[in-house]
Formats: C-alpha cells, structure tokens, sequence
C-alpha cells in the first residue's frame, strides 16, 4: 500500500513539473531581462513605462542561408505566406487582425533570420491579440499553393525595385565574385526562375525544421507591466512543443586576396560616385571602432573626409557607411562628384585621407564619444529604437543582446592610442575594393518598343469584410473617443499661450517627454508672394546658412555646442517663411535655446560657406532627371502647374533653379535676412520639463522686440479642374516604371466633407495589404510591390486632391491605370460597407489617441494652431466628426469627388514618348 502511494506521488510530481515547469530568468542587465520556456522560446523583455506603445519581435534564427541548393529566395518566400492564414485564422483575416490591433505591422528576411514586428497600443487586449496571432504563425501556420504564384509575382516586384537601385547591384555584384552562387552570393530576396521552382513540400518542409519555439526569440519592449507580459507569453506560446531544429549553414571565411575581380562598376541612376570599401573577416575587437569610423571621417565640419573632399570642393559629397556583420567587417568610403569634377583627384584623396590618414587627435575622439553616448541614450528611451536594436544584436552576436551595452561601454573606455592603432591596420590597400557607380547609359535611355500589353479583364471585387461587427468597432472607437477627449483637456490645462506687443505667438507646455528632451519650434512667415519673386533659392541657401555660423560662435562650436547639450537645431524654408527646429537635453534645454537664438540674431553667412553650399547644390543640379519616378513627378508638375517661373509655389524645374541658384550673391542673401527675417508674424512652441515663467521671460527679453514693417501676406492657392488626360512618357531604362494619378477638389481642412474624406482615404488606400488599393494592385493582381495614396487637404484655401503613385513592372503601365480606376469606379458603384466605415473609424481614432500620448506629437500641433488660432478642443471637435460619420456621408463624398473619368495621369517608363511638348492641363479655376 505505501509503495502504491510513493508511484502515486512520484507520477503526480512528474505530471506537474512537465505541465508547470517554471520559466528560468536567464540574464538581467540595464532594466532588461531575458527568460528561457520550458520549450526553448527565449524572451527579452525592456519595459519603459515612460512609452506609449508597445514593440514586439518575433525572431526566427534562419534566414536565406538556409535555402536549399537552387531554392534562393525560399525563406523571404515563406516569410510572405506567413500572412496567409494559420489553422485557425483563415486566409486575409490574418492580416485584417494584424492590421486592426496594431499600429504598424511589418516582416523581413535578411541571411541569418527572419523576424515579424508589430507596434501596438499599450492595451492588454491589443497586446494578447498579437500574441496569439504570432503563437498561431509559429505552430499553425498553412501554406496554401493558391497564394504561391501572386505572392512570387510580389516578391519579383520587390526585386525589381530593390535591384533596381545602384548600391544593391554591387553588392550582388561582390557577394558573387566572393561566393559565387551560394552562401552571401544568393540575394534573400531570390530570383525568378529558382522561386519558380520551388513547391510546396519544401516549403512546409523548411516551416518545420525552423519556425520553433527553441529557435526563436521574442522582443519586447516599451510600455508593458513585465509580470503580466511573461505569462501571456507562457500561455500563448508555452504550450508549443520544441522541435528538432535542422543545422543552419554556415558563411565560409574568404580570403580576399583570391578575388578575381577586385573593381566594380555599375550604371544605373543619376548620381556618380567613386567608392572604396574595406572588407574583412569578422573580428569582434575592432567592430566597435569600426563603427564610430563614419562620425570619425564624415562628421561636419570635423571630419577628415568632409575636409579633405567637400571643403576643398574636389568632391560634392562624402559619405561613410558601415556594414559590421556576424560574417564580415565592411566599411563605405565614399564620393559623390558631378561631371565637372575630376575622378582622378577624388579617387587619389579618398585613399589619401582613409589610408594614409592623419592620426585622429584627442578632442575629435570626444567629440565622437559624446555623440554615441547621445545616439545611445536616445535608442534605450524608444521602444521601437531598442526593440530593433536588441533585436538586431540577438541575431548578430550569437543571441548576446547586452554585446549592444558592451560595444557602447568600450567606446567609452576607448583610447586614442588603441583607436588610430586599429584603424591604420584595418584600412590597407589589401582590404581594400574598388567601385564606381555612374548614371544610366545613353543608350538605355531611348524609347523601347513593347509589345502591345494583353489587358486582362476585371473581375468583380467585393468590399473586403473587416474581422468584427461594426458594434464592435463602434465599441472600440467611443473608447477611443473618451481616452482622446481626456488626453486633450488635459494637455491644454498645461499650455500657456500669449502673444507679444511685435506680434509673435507662443504656447508653452511644460511636460516630461519620452525622451527625456526639451523641443522648440519656430515659424517665421514674412514677405509676399510678389516680394519674394524669383528668391526661392536665396529663401533656400538663408535657411541653410543661418545656423552654419554667427559673429561670436564658428560652425564647429555650434556642432560642439550642439553634441555637448544632446541636441541639434535646424532651419528649413517653408513657402514664404522659415521653420527653426531646437532640441536639447531637459537640463542643458534653457542654455541650448539661448545660443541658438543668439546665431539666429547675429549669422554672419560667411563666405566660404555661401561658396560651398551654392557650388554644391549647382553640381547636385547637374544631373540627368530621367529616372522613372523623376519623370512622373516632372512632368505632372508641369501639367498642374497655374503660376509663373519665379513664384515661389512655382514647380521645381532644374533650368531655372540653376539660373536663379547662379545668379544667387552673399550680398542678396544678407539683405533678404534683414528685410524680411523678424517675429512680427512668428508663432513659437515649446515642449519639455523647463521653467515655463522663466522660459517666458527668455522669449520677451531675445524676440518680443525683434520686428520690422514689411508687409506680409500667406501664399495661397485656388482650386484647379485638370483636363482629365492620360500620358505614357519615356524614361530611362528601369525594371520598374512609376505611375502617378491625380484628381482634384474644392475642399479644404475646414470644410464640412473633410472629415468624410479622411476617412474614405484610410479605407482606400491606408493600407499595402488589405485597403481597396492594397488588394487591387498588389495581393490580387501582383502589379506592383508598394504603392502610396493619399487625401490632401489644404489648411485654409478650399483645394485637395486626391494622389496616387505606384512604381509598377516596366510594361504593366495600362493595366496599373485599369486597375486604379477599377477600383475608384467600385467605390462610386457601391460605396463601402457598414463593417469598412466602422474599421476605418476605430483604426483613425486609435492612431489619434495614440499620438495625443506622445508629448512630442502635441508639441508638433501647437506652431499650427497658434497660426490658425486653434486648440485641443478643436481637435476634439474633428474626432467627433469621424465618430459621427455614418456610411450616407462616405457615399455623398464619394459621389461628389471620385471621378475616375477625371483622373489627370502620368506614367513613365522606357516605353514611353518624349514629353517636351506637356502643357498644363487646367480647365477651370474657382
């Protein structure tokens, strides 16, 4: 009898530690914690209770390595089918429920891993539903053969826009002369005929040997209580059962001495660039200096690069970039010239300055010390910067995510004898290849003959159904509604808004960020539209030049200035005006906000650097403009445009913005500044923990008296009917062409349908998968691989428009037009459901309230409602709008704005015709 009670216990313990075995806490550094399932699954949690939303990153340890023998592209395949539905969600609702609980949804396949991110709310149920869809990714997944086809349609399309960009044709170009067609020398993204062959046994044979608890890791970070996250996890996914994991391929070590080829060459685009890159095996000791290299050569105006090239204008641009992976070291040294500029003499200054350089001094080391220490402080205070950064480390440094703390620690500690040690040994002629990147031949740049394109015909689409009952939406959008409503009566019981005696607005809102900054934004309007003629560059290079230097303070002390505070500012030219944007450290915020304004008051718009940046921007000029999306662009510019050369709303065109950039002086640019540049009509906004009395007292002492008398008045616009016209224009030679479709409408912001518009735009076009244009011209049709859409609505003057661009495969340019005005018609033939209306309304006000969470979104608000004399109750009035918008309203919209039978559209590709002769196209104008 008692050893029949000794068996009983002994099974009841075994019962127990195989169903409950405990989750093991592996590591725990810098508020982070990694565990380890009873199955394998590792968990690397980074809360951050300062956040507003949560970041998740379910990371599969394979990638295309692991592709078999003449099967490249099978991961990143797989990885695309992974949004087809599991055992228990059904085809598209996967995606129709990744695309309602998150924020921001995305996946990508690189050689070593394949990870699936999802930004969320920091909402349990958000959260748990995410979860679970990710659970059922790993152990349920279904691969369907019917998706196969349309999906390797889309991965091509993808290839042709990535191998169509110069930089991804040479690496491919080096990967294979290293590997040849194998290892790194097979591209993740795959090529057509080895995707074609691939089926379905192997697919689900490498799901199997791979998608595994136990090879996998899930990243979180952002705002999340940690308890509750780990046992979410535990039910969701500890009760996936390990699995054998077959061995992952390793990247054989090269010796590049043994290349054949050690001097590359590709043409395609418009820039030129002469670049050298540095190749080496792995070598964890060096990785860390490697990767300050770039701020070390390129940073303005201390880097090396930057002197010996751009300052002495033998190059027009340099760049250094690292590439520092688990298989290799490999470093971008690189210059951008014009044809006016001599490849010899760069060629010779860029091994000049890389390998036989001048030993980096103490105070440029700090310098960079101190800017990584910025860099890196500002990455652990966003969830979404830490998520991907860790993330990254999991994958690259053998699952040692902390290696991250390490690599920031070591430069810390770096010395400036070990720093020009390693790099005169890592940057020698025999690591070194050769590379030259130059715009697309002539002959590529005639017009092609296609032959004439088969249309198919258009099925009948239904409205995609959204996953619930509109009550359910509607439940979740009042939700919304309140948390909105609290969160504005809230920020503007903290805002303190005024005005000065000269006129210049302020609004103070003294908060905590996320990040632990203070920002301020200026806007300056001045000027009129017939004052400011034909002064758009001189507009352009006084923002730039405004904060290169002042009387007291050299463009390098501001850059110091800038790194010692954990800040930057930055002026750019907006219409009739210029915006100033100022952000530094809480504690350094007040100090930091003074200097600034002490350069803005005194520039002195030094000559050499008046010299540099116009020489500089008259080479960017000099250029062919014949890339696809380049010529779209151009030419509908030039079939919309309503104003004459030399007003400022005036379109870009290269001819004349050279003339006016060579006529441009000095002296023109310092009169501009002291005519027009005053606070008269400025508003300011200030956000982060300060002082809001003091700060106020700033601004009245430094701005409230700085005014002048020129007259000002907005630039505005009226609304313009195009001739509905359909043009096929030549490009240059691509494996993409580019389609941009427009149709235009008296409506702006203010105006009673805006709101109704808003909304028919996120159900059109919100989307890449699952809106009306998502499922039209990429998941049913496989015409293209991204597309944008989008209802622009002006501030004040009543004129939109609706826009829409897709980059397509080159010979597919009617069947693109066919399928977008198919897709208008529908929607003038049967409006949108019930269920549409009510996602798209939950969706837009979960992604309102969402940002009315971020401090640093409110304060990108308050300069425009200071201009247009709003508040945040304004912004409640519009989320009531879209509350309140029933699908009667979406169809009176869509039957007095969408006319596809109006469509303005510009296609360009090599099978186009030579588009010298566009006219505009405007027929009428109210």
């Amino acid at each position: 009898m008692q050893l029949r009670k000794l068996s009983l216990v002994i099974c009841l313990m075994t019962f127990s530690a195989a169903s409950w075995a405990e989750t093991v806490l592996v590591k725990s550094q810098h508020q982070i914690e990694e565990y380890k399932l009873d199955n394998g699954l590792r968990v690397i949690l980074a809360p951050n209770d300062k956040e507003n939303k949560v970041y998740l990153n379910t990371v599969y340890l394979t990638g295309s390595l692991n592709d078999p023998k003449s099967k490249g592209g099978l991961a990143h395949l797989l990885e695309h089918l992974a949004f087809k539905g599991t055992v228990d969600v059904k085809g598209e609702e996967f995606q129709r429920r990744l695309d309602q609980y998150t924020l921001f949804t995305n996946a990508s396949t690189d050689y070593h891993s394949t990870k699936y991110i999802n930004v969320v709310r920091p909402d349990q149920n958000a959260i748990d539903q995410v979860l679970y869809l990710e659970a059922q990714r790993m152990d349920k997944l279904v691969l369907q053969e019917k998706f196969v086809p349309s999906e390797i349609a889309i991965v091509m399309r993808e290839r042709e826009v990535r191998m169509d960009q110069p930089f991804s044709v040479l690496m491919d170009q080096v990967w294979k002369n290293l590997y040849g067609n194998q290892s790194l020398g097979r591209l993740p993204i795959g090529d057509l005929d080895e995707l074609k062959s691939i089926n379905m046994a192997e697919l689900n044979q490498f799901y199997r040997d791979y998608y595994a608890p136990n090879n996998a890791i899930i990243v979180v970070s952002g705002k999340f209580d940690k308890a509750t996250m780990l046992k979410k996890i535990e039910e969701k996914f500890g009760i996936i059962a390990a699995r054998k994991i077959a061995e992952s391929a390793k990247v054989p070590a090269f010796d590049i001495n043994k290349m054949k080829q050690r001097d590359f060459t590709v043409q395609k685009g418009s820039d030129q660039i002469k670049l050298n890159m540095y190749v080496g095996n792995k070598d964890p000791n060096i990785q860390s200096i490697l990767a300050i290299s770039p701020a070390l050569m390129g940073l303005v105006p201390s880097g090396h690069l930057y002197k010996d090239l751009v300052e002495t204008g033998i190059a027009n641009d340099s760049q250094v970039i690292t590439w520092l992976d688990q298989d290799f070291n490999l470093v971008f040294v690189a210059a951008v010239y014009s044809p006016q500029q001599d490849v010899k003499k760069i060629d010779q200054s860029l091994i000049k300055t890389v390998e036989q350089a001048k030993p980096f001094t103490q105070s440029e080391l700090d310098r960079v010390k101190n800017l990584v220490k910025n860099q890196g402080d500002a990455i652990q205070k966003d969830a979404s910067a830490l998520g991907a950064r860790l993330a990254d480390y999991v994958v690259s440094a053998d699952g040692q995510w902390d290696q991250f703390f390490v690599d920031l620690k070591r430069i810390e500690k770096l010395s400036l004898s070990e720093l020009n040690q390693q790099l005169t040994h890592y940057f020698v002629p025999e690591k070194r290849l050769s590379a030259h990147i130059l715009p697309t031949p002539e002959d590529q740049k005639k017009a092609q003959q296609q032959q004439a394109e088969t249309l198919k015909a258009l099925d009948e689409q239904a409205a995609p159904e959204p996953l619930k009952d509109a009550v359910e939406y509607r439940t979740e959008a009042a939700e919304y509604l309140k948390k909105s409503q609290q969160y504005l009566q809230q920020s503007e019981q903290k805002i303190q808004r005024g005005q000065f005696a000269n006129g210049l607005q302020y609004a103070l809102f003294p908060t905590k960020t996320i990040d632990g900054k203070s920002y301020a934004k200026i806007t300056i309007q001045f000027g009129t539209a017939e004052a400011l003629f034909n002064k758009g560059p001189l507009l352009d290079l006084t923002a730039y030049l405004l904060l290169r230097a002042s009387e007291r303070y050299s463009l390098q002390d501001i850059a110091d200035k800038s790194i010692a505070a954990g800040g930057s500012a930055s002026a750019e030219a907006i219409d009739n005006g210029i915006a100033i944007n100022i952000v530094a450290n809480h504690e350094q915020f007040a100090d930091y906000f003074q200097y600034i304004v002490e350069v803005l008051k005194n520039p002195s718009f030094e000559q050499s650097q008046f010299d540099l940046i116009k020489q500089q921007s008259l080479l960017s000029l000099d250029r062919p403009y014949t890339e696809p999306e380049v010529v779209a662009a151009l030419t509908m510019s030039r079939l919309t445009e309503t104003y004459q050369p030399g007003d400022l709303r005036y379109h870009f065109e290269p001819d004349l913005q050279k003339k006016q950039l060579d006529a441009a002086t000095r002296e023109q640019v310092q009169q501009l500044y002291r005519q027009f540049f005053a606070m008269n009509h400025a508003q300011i906004a200030m956000t982060g923990d300060f002082d809001p009395k003091a700060m106020q007292k700033v601004l009245k002492k430094q701005l409230a008296t700085w005014s002048n008398k020129e007259k000002y008045q907005p630039l505005s616009s009226s609304y313009t009917r195009f001739q509905p016209q359909k043009h096929h224009v030549l490009a240059e030679q691509r494996e993409f062409g580019n389609y941009q479709a427009l149709l235009t409408m008296p409506v702006s912001q203010e105006h009673p349908d805006a709101p109704a518009l808003m909304v028919l735009s996120y159900i059109l076009g919100d989307s890449q998968l699952s809106s009306r244009l998502g499922l039209a011209l990429r998941e049913h049709r496989a015409l293209v691989y991204g597309f944008a859409s989008h209802i622009s609505l002006d501030d004040q003057d009543e004129i939109g428009a609706l826009f829409i661009e897709a980059n397509y495969s080159a010979g597919k340019a009617n069947e693109v037009s066919q399928v977008v005005h198919k897709a208008l018609a529908d929607l003038v033939k049967s409006g949108v459901t019930e269920q549409e209306l009510a996602a798209a309304k939950a969706n837009i006000l979960k992604k309102r309230v969402t940002r009315l969470e971020d401090d640093r979104a409110i304060h990108a608000m308050l300069n425009h409602q200071l201009r247009y004399n709003k508040k945040m109750a304004d912004r409640a009035v519009r989320d009531q709008a879209f509350a309140r918008l029933t699908t009667a309203d979406l169809h009176n919209v869509i039957r007095k704005y969408i006319k596809p039978e109006q469509l303005l559209e510009v296609m360009a590709d090599q099978y186009g015709q030579d588009n010298q002769d566009i006219q505009p196209a405007a027929i009428q104008s109210k």
